[in-house]
């Protein structure tokens, strides 16, 4: 957590959003309590603790009992315009995110003594309101059987907690119990129950006054990851390459309009990083006495008053972006590449424009697009001793790029899925598989393994083994005769491991056909050819080393 409470500092601080104490004009505020019902502008950075499947996200999210919303972690900072109590007061932040990490609100710029800090987790459930509402007055709407016509009574609810019971027009009855179909509607909300938590904060203030403060805390529920397409240019030798960050919310709470960083490299987190259990009360699951009591209950309040209108963004930040729906996936471009900024020992992406991230949604937005990426094009056959005299085995395609700007990339490039599409002259663009990259900083290369060629092959034959020397000299040596095929219809590079025994104790390489090269990305030896279409090369090597006992 220690962690955590420091890049929480690191990132207030940066923020836009971060204000010292600014008065506003406005009157004396006379009442000792004063209320935020929400932030008038809010950034959002995402955290990972571990990379994140896309695919499994998806998958994961059709279940309610996967729990999404107490997963991920984001840190939310709110600037909010409230009015300070002058003496002994209490402030309520309300509109927090529902998986609001309590202990580690942070308020910046606040005119007042913090006295005391209170989180208040009862949201407005039909369980809540039963509870909250007994003894209150209600409206119970009833479909009359007979005329098919909406029957309004008033009610008392009289119990609530262990089965809810009606008084109406002088007769108690149990809820749902009289066959009709029927429904509450709550003339307003009982006091104490809200639509998201809300932090209370007791202030002693020399004088009354409005003023701007920022809000920061970390809260669960939101999820990014990172996934890639790959376009590979008819030339073999460059790609275009577009990444795309989804961010999930599964929290309750919209943020609308917000600038949006997702941090790169696993955070190291601790059980105490968890949001509070919201606290529902239990209601029995039979009607008393014979029915069902909460089963098809419809709760019906009062339409919120409209929302207020976003803060403008930024003039550098208005920007327009395209968007659509595909699925429950709402998909945002923009040619426009994220920022990428240092936190720490993390790498943080800005993304290029704000936007909203809404509540139960997940949205996948482009954060760079980098055209005609300088491409190393290999053919691997990555055969083992076990392999020998075994048929031929195919190549694989791999792709290389140094992740550098002389390459035409140069960013860090968060761990993700690969899809693949190759394009052929006078041929459209075709899917040809996926691969995944892990965080790749710059000056880093980034392999990926695009798809089996058997058009390109090697086979390896084992011609010598046997034990040279005596005693402590007793050596194992061995040979073998390998074979690179080209039967495609283009020159290819054909690339082989050339360590296989390499960590053997005295490994001496004694003779080689191909003189084998230092891979300068691994480190490790190679072999490496280049076949002309339709060519086949054959070589030996021999080595020995220390026999073992």
């Amino acid at each position: 957590m220690r962690l955590l409470c420091a890049v929480l500092a690191a990132t207030v601080a940066m923020g836009p959003m971060v204000a010292v104490a600014q008065p506003v004009a406005a009157p004396v505020v006379a009442s000792h309590e004063s209320v935020s019902e929400g932030p008038e502008a809010v950034e959002v950075v995402v955290y990972r603790g571990q990379a994140v499947d896309t695919s499994d996200l998806i998958q994961r999210s059709r279940y309610s009992w996967s729990r999404l919303d107490r997963e991920g972690l984001a840190l939310i900072v709110e600037k909010r315009t409230i009015d300070v109590p002058a003496g002994e007061g209490v402030i309520r932040f309300k509109g927090l995110g529902t998986g609001i990490v309590p202990h580690s609100a942070v308020i910046e710029g606040l005119p007042a003594d913090l006295v005391e800090q209170n989180a208040d987790y009862e949201l407005i459930t039909p369980f809540n309101l039963l509870d909250r509402a007994v003894g209150q007055t209600v409206s119970v709407v009833r479909t009359n059987a007979t005329t098919g016509l909406e029957e309004t009574h008033q009610a008392t609810i009289r119990a609530g907690q262990r089965g809810t019971v009606l008084e109406i027009d002088g007769q108690f009855e149990a809820l749902d119990c009289s066959g009709l179909t029927e429904r509450i509607v709550f003339n307003e909300v009982p006091q104490g129950l809200g639509a998201t938590p809300t932090l209370s904060v007791r202030t002693r203030a020399t004088q009354a006054g409005r003023y701007t403060v920022t809000l920061a805390y970390l809260a669960t529920g939101l999820q990014w990851s990172a996934d890639y397409v790959a376009h590979l240019n008819a030339d073999g030798r460059s790609l275009d390459l577009q990444g795309w960050i989804t961010l999930a919310n599964f929290g309750g709470t919209s943020f609308a309009d917000a600038p949006v960083t997702v941090v790169a490299g696993d955070l190291s987190m601790t059980g105490d990083s968890v949001p509070v259990e919201i606290r529902r009360t239990a209601s029995a699951t039979q009607c008393w006495p014979q029915g069902r009591t909460h089963e098809g209950l419809a709760v019906l309040l009062p339409p919120p008053p409209p929302p207020a209108p976003p803060a403008p963004a930024p003039p550098a930040m208005a920007m327009r972006a395209e968007s659509m729906a595909v699925n429950d996936v709402v998909v945002t471009g923009s040619r426009i590449k994220a920022k990428m900024e240092e936190l720490g020992d993390y790498k943080a992406y800005v993304l290029p424009v704000p936007t909203t991230v809404a509540a139960n949604q997940m949205k996948q937005v482009l954060f760079f697009a980098q055209d005609n990426i300088l491409t190393e094009r290999v053919m691997v056959v990555p055969f083992q001793p076990s392999d020998a005299d075994q048929p031929s085995y195919p190549a694989s395609l791999e792709l290389r790029v140094q992740n550098n700007e002389a390459s035409g990339l140069g960013l860090p490039v968060p761990e993700g899925k690969v899809a693949f599409y190759v394009a052929e002259e006078n041929s459209p663009k075709a899917y040809a598989g996926s691969d995944s990259v892990s965080d790749t900083p710059v000056g880093q290369p980034i392999r990926l393994s695009l798809r089996s060629v058997p058009e390109v092959s090697g086979k390896v034959v084992m011609t010598e083994d046997a034990l040279r020397g005596r005693g402590a000299r007793r050596r194992q040596v061995e040979s073998y005769r390998i074979t690179l095929n080209n039967g495609s219809s283009q020159a290819v590079d054909v690339e082989m491991p050339a360590d296989w025994m390499a960590e053997e104790r005295g490994f001496r390489m004694e003779r080689e056909g191909i003189r084998s090269q230092i891979d300068r990305d691994t480190g490790k030896r190679v072999w490496r050819v280049r076949l002309a279409a339709g060519a086949e090369q054959t070589f030996d090597v021999r080595w020995s080393y220390d026999s073992p006992e």
